[in-house]
């Protein structure tokens, strides 16, 4: 349901995603194995494992997980073609 929600706005294939409060990547694999790439952050570390978990078990290589929260990214960081804030507030 969220996917087609999302695309009803922006199409996600292709584009470079930042993904703000990932959890444990529910959302981001299902968007992820047509998206060009995805940097998916959360600051909670038992999901990003679980995260980690399942890309590997999925084989899905375009996605970077990382523990950490949007406030701490570089001001001068990869360029995005969409932000995702999905369950994040």
């Amino acid at each position: 349901m969220e996917i087609r929600l999302i695309e009803r706005f922006t199409t996600l294939k292709g584009r470079r995603i930042l993904e703000v409060g990932c959890g444990d990547g529910r959302l981001t694999m299902q968007y992820a194995p047509t998206a060009r790439q995805v940097l998916a952050i959360d600051p909670d570390r038992l999901s990003i494992e679980d995260a980690l978990d399942e890309q590997a078990a999925l084989r899905i290589p375009n996605v970077t997980f990382r523990v950490g929260s949007i406030e701490r990214l570089p001001a001068r960081g990869a360029p995005f073609d969409v932000a995702l804030f999905s369950w994040s507030l």
